[in-house]
């Protein structure tokens, strides 16, 4: 492509970012559902004093339910909810600022570095959660946080701001608990050449930054040990032969007693397609080891080798959890997209049609969602 082709598809692709962010705003005026008015109940007793779920304590992690309490306006009720979805769709853009940097740190092509960023955002299950008031925001924007720093120059200051990404990520949901793998990687490849000149700093602020996981680990182990909680995470261990259970719902050759359809390996086509509840496994796998083949064949990127060992963890985490689904690998899409272009490039395709069908697609998800946005607001006549 020349420069100026090169010139428009960036364009383009600015375009479907600010008109899928403007889709977001849609939110603004659809009332709490499912899970939203969980955290809601759980912020009205922080309020009180208690992490409460209705009368029993409560082990949902704690993130959100906080955040609900932080923008709580007992007067203004509707604006609090206003300015919390706000502050949600912020996050997203911050995390969205992680991301760019991300991939211009991997010198990559100006237009494919565009052309990730218009693919997530255009996303149909971006639109769908960015902006909602579930954990996808936060997290997305502490996920590439974390990836930003675990793959910056190592040095103090960025190895705290990774430990506190990666605890607030835990404390939005546990099972990114497994990052902590890619923390000690970071650590040590720090520490083995520089740990005499900054080993009483580190240790001191890791030390400080973990006093919150101890205390609310103490809190978790107390209330599920007196089975004090009304709805709990690990309650799905508890059944018979849980890890088994667990990886054949992971896999998707089973269905999770807690939800209504099969998630896991068959639902990941639902990530891309704009059909709602669709699962195909063959399509699925297909799409998984396009990525995963994608990043082996980069391996000697050691930034890359980082994202992809954290895409992996946290999907094995999930699949060890026994669930998976659009909303739960929405952080991960953007790696997704980037180990499908490198597949791409090995295959010796020509950038230019990699740039064209993923603006088509952004495109079709764009349109998708004005005629969504036109059904809300006819709905509000």
């Amino acid at each position: 492509m020349n420069e100026k082709q090169i010139n428009i598809s960036v364009l383009i692709c600015k375009g479907i970012i600010l008109i899928s962010a403007l889709s977001l705003l849609r939110s603004l005026i659809i009332p709490l559902v499912a899970d939203e008015l969980t955290y809601a109940n759980i912020s009205e007793n922080i309020l009180r004093g208690q992490y409460y779920l209705k009368n029993n304590p409560s082990t949902i992690a704690p993130a959100i339910p906080f955040i609900f309490a932080l923008f709580k306006w007992s007067s203004f009720p509707l604006l609090g909810l206003i300015l919390n979805k706000l502050f949600n769709i912020t996050l997203v853009i911050l995390g969205f600022r992680y991301l760019f940097n991300f991939l211009v740190k991997q010198n990559l092509k100006e237009n494919i570095v565009w052309v990730i960023l218009a693919l997530t955002a255009a996303n149909t299950t971006s639109v769908a959660w960015f902006s909602t008031l579930y954990p996808e925001a936060l997290a997305f924007f502490c996920f590439w946080g974390f990836i930003f720093y675990a793959t910056e120059l190592p040095k103090p200051s960025n190895l705290i701001k990774l430990l506190l990404f990666s605890i607030l990520l835990v404390f939005t949901r546990y099972v990114y608990a497994v990052l902590g793998i890619v923390v000690l990687v970071t650590y040590y490849e720090y520490l083995k050449t520089n740990f005499k000149k900054y080993r009483i700093e580190i240790i001191k602020y890791s030390i400080i930054g973990l006093i919150p996981i101890l205390i609310w680990g103490k809190y978790i182990l107390n209330v599920e040990k007196e089975n004090l909680s009304g709805i709990s995470y690990f309650k799905r261990f508890e059944i018979e032969n849980p890890i088994l259970y667990n990886i054949k719902c992971g896999l998707g050759l089973e269905k999770h007693y807690e939800v209504d359809k099969i998630n896991g390996i068959p639902a990941f086509i639902s990530l891309f397609v704009p059909i709602t509840g669709i699962r195909n496994y063959a399509i699925s796998v297909i799409l998984i080891l396009a990525f995963v083949f994608g990043y082996i064949l980069k391996r000697k990127n050691l930034a890359l080798k980082k994202l992809f060992l954290s895409i992996i963890l946290i999907m094995l985490g999930f699949l060890f959890a026994g669930t998976g689904f659009s909303r739960y690998w929405l952080i991960l899409l953007p790696g997704f997209y980037l180990g499908y272009y490198f597949l791409w490039k090995k295959l010796n395709l020509k950038t230019k049609w990699f740039i064209y069908l993923s603006i088509s697609i952004a495109l079709i998800c764009v349109i998708n969602e004005i005629r969504l946005d036109i059904l809300v607001l006819n709905n509000l006549k």
